[in-house]
């Protein structure tokens, strides 16, 4: 995000130290500094600072903007001594993109890459509100995952909740070419919005089982996979094809795409999704699109519009 740009008497422009301070952003805001209260074993008031921390740089840009053009315009960039500047005793510095070490390359908006997840590192990520996943790193080489639609919990739906459960095993050969494999369960019916002829029996759920490769860095890349699908009752007749890819295209914006083909001919189906990354030392917020025939279109005709954050940890 951005850098420090005045110093501790600029209240809001002050970073809050510590993941202690539980979200008190009000109080950073007026004094600068912000009390430390409460366990900071507490997950909610670790997530808390941690988000606020980065909300808080971002608002330092959008509220300095009108101040900086004319300071900037009138001073000249850079490190000046400037008696009418906005800085600290005539000092003034001019914002600066801080390259943001991207830790979020072992996911697009759904599905892994094959670049591991460090062991005893994961994220949580939330999606539209509803859809909540957590990753862990168990090992070097082996992560779990799983995730819940809360929407589908509320509203009872027949089968159960929608849900899914996700163990991978990965490695890196070297840094720029990765292998792994997944078995995935997801709790729903695919294509989600397809009719269904009556007295046609219907699973719950279904099994996929990946291989996959990932060609490139954390910042560059292409993920191919391939695999089955079962519904605990027969296997799928055609194979399940995944393409991942991502690319840093700016500082700290990435543009990230999905794409999801099951071949199966009685149920055919594809979905694919396209859309921005914008990293942070901790929180990335994902902007996209999804659209597949038969469920997306039915929000807008060109797809369905999604937001997502993930918080690292």
């Amino acid at each position: 995000m951005f850098e420090q740009i005045y110093g501790k008497p600029w209240g809001l422009l002050y970073p809050v130290p510590g993941p202690g301070w539980g979200g008190s952003i009000i109080g950073a805001m007026i004094c600068g500094q912000a009390s430390v209260h409460g366990s900071s074993s507490s997950i909610f008031g670790y997530c808390g600072a941690i988000m606020g921390n980065e909300l808080l740089r971002v608002l330092q840009l959008i509220v300095l903007l009108p101040l900086l053009v004319p300071d900037i315009a009138a001073n000249g960039p850079g490190y000046v001594e400037a008696a009418h500047g906005l800085g600290v005793a005539g000092k003034r510095f001019t914002p600066r993109v801080k390259r943001t070490n991207n830790t979020y390359g072992s996911h697009y908006f759904v599905t892994l890459s094959a670049i591991p997840l460090r062991k005893q590192t994961g994220y949580y990520k939330n999606t539209m509100v509803s859809l909540n996943t957590v990753a862990y790193g168990l090992t070097e080489n082996l992560s779990a995952s799983g995730s819940l639609d809360l929407i589908s919990l509320i509203r009872a739906r027949d089968g159960g909740p929608v849900y899914t459960g996700r163990i991978q095993v990965c490695g890196s050969t070297s840094e720029l070419f990765h292998l792994g494999a997944s078995i995935t369960y997801l709790n729903a019916r695919v294509p989600v919005g397809a009719p269904v002829p009556e007295g046609t029996p219907i699973s719950n759920g279904f099994f996929t089982a990946l291989a996959m490769v990932t060609l490139g860095s954390k910042d560059y890349q292409l993920t191919l996979s391939g695999g089955l699908t079962h519904d605990g009752q027969e296997m799928g007749r055609g194979p399940v094809f995944n393409i991942g890819g991502a690319a840093r295209v700016l500082a700290n914006v990435m543009l990230v795409t999905e794409h999801w083909v099951f071949s199966d001919p009685d149920r055919g189906f594809s979905a694919h999704a396209a859309g921005v990354r914008i990293l942070g030392e901790a929180l990335a917020i994902d902007v996209g699109l999804a659209y597949d025939k038969e469920f997306s279109t039915k929000v807008t005709p060109v797809g369905m519009p999604f937001l997502a954050a993930t918080l690292n940890f």
